[in-house]
């Protein structure tokens, strides 16, 4: 198992780490840049108002149908048809409730029209996330690898030729950007529709009434925790653009802090998506995946760690190189959002051996209190601290939920760090971050300082034994251990 993981996140996230980072760096920002913070803003604010009832279109089916098919994927042809149908309702569902609330929130006019082209790519994005699931888990990882960066590699292509080929007569609009997405999910859906139907040789949709009642009985408690995980991920910039006079302009100050935040966040969403279906088929055949957890563990945390706290070290020069008109109450939001990349890192670890041991009720609990500690600190914290009081929000929540599942999984299937290893990797961070607060006192490129810090920090790693590079090799080349 760790073989096998190791090779598929390797080459997982150097695909992501290139395509998601120009994406991010190149593209998304470049557009916030051209077309303005309030116009940005309300996009941003939108966007995260779509995603909010995503809950609607999928249910817990993606999460359930990855470690049916993963325990077995015969099962790809019997569930195919009949989530298919489901998601044809659910669709429906999630459009009259999300416009619903949007209206009773007094969203008119062009936001609601923008409103709608983003909710049709949620229900595009959802799909393509529910075809992945097959995919992976037939334990086809590769391709589920590629079709994980396909959609942003046809919207750089496609926004590259917008801001840069000289095709348009105007300034860039925020409408195309949507639209961008729109043709990208479009494209990458089509396409992993047609793998799961080769590669699962589903032959035709029949559904199943039976069968359609366990898979809502079954999935209902993986709808709870995605619920509560999108909402309390997303409600803030909503919160901010609702809660305060100036909420666009606020918003897209905010989405300045949030962008680098929400890129790095997908580095543990891979690692959660590749250890899913191998956590699942190994204790379907009765292996122990503790170990796999541990290497998963170190070789996440150790990296997310040492660069969050490099950055935030330097959170005022991170947005000054970022972008051209960098807002000053997103200083402090980025600084406070990179903290919160550890207790994420954390929770996508423990949460997925909790899912693939199926301790969905404790996890349901977990996240459920997530979402109401957040909307409550949200609720408070921004009228007084606006974006600061968003990010201060999230890093509390965040570090709760990590706590809460770490112990879960310590009480139920036993820990794979004890206290002391905790402790130390506390120390190693806090080192880190005080050999880079002493390194920019010095005065000094910041460049160089966060280079040295960030050295400091793997050199830490190393005397700590964090990082054991030997093991790792070994492991790939098949030499020593097993899979």
């Amino acid at each position: 198992m760790r073989r096998k993981f190791l090779i598929n996140i390797t080459f997982l996230l150097t695909v992501s780490i290139l395509v998601k980072a120009f994406w991010v760096l190149g593209i998304d920002r470049t557009v916030q840049n051209v077309v303005g913070e309030t116009a940005y803003g309300n996009y941003f604010s939108l966007f995260s108002f779509s995603v909010l009832f995503t809950l609607l279109l999928d249910m817990g089916l993606s999460g359930f149908n990855n470690r049916a098919v993963s325990a077995d994927p015969a099962r790809v042809r019997i569930y195919f048809g009949n989530v298919l149908v489901i998601r044809l309702f659910l669709t429906a569902l999630y459009f009259l409730v999300t416009i619903s609330v949007a209206y009773a929130l007094g969203y008119r006019g062009e936001q609601i029209t923008i409103l709608l082209v983003l909710m049709l790519n949620q229900v595009m994005a959802s799909m393509i996330i529910w075809l992945r699931s097959s995919i992976s888990g037939m334990q086809y990882l590769f391709i589920d690898s590629l079709l994980s960066v396909a959609d942003r590699l046809v919207m750089i292509i496609i926004c590259s030729v917008l801001l840069w080929g000289g095709v348009t007569a105007g300034g860039f609009r925020i409408e195309w950007f949507v639209w961008a997405q729109t043709a990208a999910y479009f494209t990458v859906m089509c396409t992993a529709f047609i793998i799961v139907v080769y590669k699962g040789k589903v032959a035709a949709v029949k559904p199943d009434i039976s069968v359609l009642k366990s898979i809502i009985m079954t999935g209902l408690p993986y709808s709870v925790v995605v619920f509560a995980m999108t909402l309390y991920w997303r409600i803030d910039s909503v919160m901010i653009e609702r809660l305060l006079p100036d909420g666009a302009t606020r918003a897209g100050n905010y989405a300045q802090a949030f962008r680098l935040f929400d890129a790095l966040a997908m580095i543990p969403v891979l690692f959660g998506g590749i250890l899913l279906p191998i956590m699942t088929r190994g204790l379907s055949s009765g292996s122990d995946i503790r170990p796999l957890a541990r290497m998963a563990c170190r070789m996440l945390m150790v990296p997310l760690g040492i660069g969050a706290v490099t950055l935030a070290t330097f959170p005022a020069e991170m947005l000054d190189m970022l972008y051209t008109s960098p807002a000053g109450d997103a200083v402090t939001a980025f600084m406070i959002l990179m903290f919160a990349l550890v207790p994420v890192g954390v929770i996508y670890i423990y949460s997925t051996m909790l899912t693939a041991s199926w301790k969905l009720k404790m996890l349901g609990v977990i996240t459920v209190s997530g979402m109401i500690i957040s909307l409550s600190l949200n609720r408070i914290l921004i009228p007084e601290l606006g974006p600061a009081g968003a990010a201060s929000a999230a890093l509390v929540t965040q570090s709760l939920v990590a706590v809460a599942c770490m112990l879960t999984v310590r009480r139920t299937m036993s820990g794979i760090a004890g206290n002391g290893r905790i402790l130390l990797f506390l120390l190693m961070l806090g080192l880190t971050f005080f050999t880079g607060w002493l390194l920019r006192r010095t005065g000094i490129p910041w460049i160089a300082a966060a280079a040295l810090e960030l050295a400091s920090g793997i050199l830490l790693a190393l005397l700590f034994r964090f990082i054991v590079p030997l093991s790792g090799i070994r492991l790939i080349t098949g030499r020593f251990g097993t899979e």
